[in-house]
């Protein structure tokens, strides 16, 4: 299933909100409008209120449970500054500012 962005945030927002998320963007196939059916949902979060890792896992595993697809979350402290600044070019913001 293809969802619309609008979707995404109906179904992402309340999660983020009950991990306490201060900031969420879609990056890759869906924010460049070019996703499949096979598509995953790739998300940049700002960790906000996630401590550990266990709430980290928790996290994703609600997110996949809602989308009923794969989701990759990278965070806004990770070392790869590169990557980051790719993941930006496509950055969608979804929740948060």
């Amino acid at each position: 299933m293809i969802y619309t962005l609008d979707e995404i945030k109906e179904k992402t927002i309340p999660i983020a909100e009950k991990y306490g998320v201060s900031r969420m963007s879609l990056f890759g196939s869906y924010a460049r409008g070019e996703a499949t059916d096979e598509s995953d949902v790739d998300l940049l979060i700002n960790k906000g209120e996630i401590k550990g890792l266990i709430d980290f896992v928790d996290f994703i595993h609600d997110l996949e449970q809602s989308l009923k697809c794969n989701v990759d979350v990278v965070t806004t402290s990770s070392h790869n500054k590169k990557f980051l600044e790719k993941i930006c070019k496509d950055e969608v913001l979804i929740y948060g500012k």
